[in-house]
């Protein structure tokens, strides 16, 4: 017999997540796009766009910026795909660690990361899931990297781990000192030296 429940581990209940991520991500994108002042996104446009009561927000996600990192985190997921399809058309090493380091600082939702990252505080559950979700990021990042490596031939001095957990640390650190207005900009960077594939 089927369930009605909007409980978060029936099928409705998945459905109701799915929903209020997909509206959060939306509301994300278009509130980081086309302005130079950024909007902060409530949870009554969360629950209006995504056609919910906003005590369901709190139920399924505990919290908004439970809600906001996730939804920025599968933005980003969704925009490194991206770059790997960019990587993956590079002819030499050298334009590899370009092509990588361009298209990091230019994903869109590169800085909403680095906004739901900055958002974490004390808060010791937020800090547990900032961990799990960076992983699921270097973990893929890795495989990538391990998969051009051996396609092309190539080395990393350095290892893909190690590669990618820097990488992106630095386009996180180049993004949150954009974000604070700090002078500069990609071509004061060296970010694809960051990376040690030759």
């Amino acid at each position: 017999m089927a369930t009605t429940s909007d409980a978060p581990g029936t099928p409705r209940g998945a459905a109701t997540r799915a929903r209020i991520l997909a509206a959060t991500a939306g509301l994300l994108s278009a509130a980081g796009s086309g302005s130079a002042e950024r909007r902060v996104v409530t949870v009554s446009e969360i629950a209006r766009a995504a056609g919910v009561y906003p005590n369901q927000i709190t139920h399924h996600y505990g919290s908004k910026d439970r809600l906001v990192l996730d939804a920025a985190f599968a933005l980003f997921l969704r925009d490194t795909t991206r770059l790997q399809a960019a990587g993956r058309r590079a002819t030499s090493a050298d334009a590899f660690r370009q092509v990588l380091a361009r298209t990091a600082l230019a994903m869109p939702s590169t800085p909403l990361v680095v906004r739901a990252l900055a958002s974490t505080g004390d808060d010791a559950a937020q800090r547990d899931r900032v961990r799990l979700l960076l992983q699921v990021l270097f973990r893929q990042s890795e495989r990538y990297l391990d998969r051009v490596v051996a396609e092309h031939g190539w080395t990393s001095r350095s290892g893909v781990g190690r590669d990618a957990r820097t990488f992106w640390s630095a386009v996180f650190g180049a993004t949150l000192l954009a974000d604070a207005g700090v002078t500069g900009g990609p071509s004061d960077l060296d970010l694809a030296g960051t990376v040690s594939i030759a």
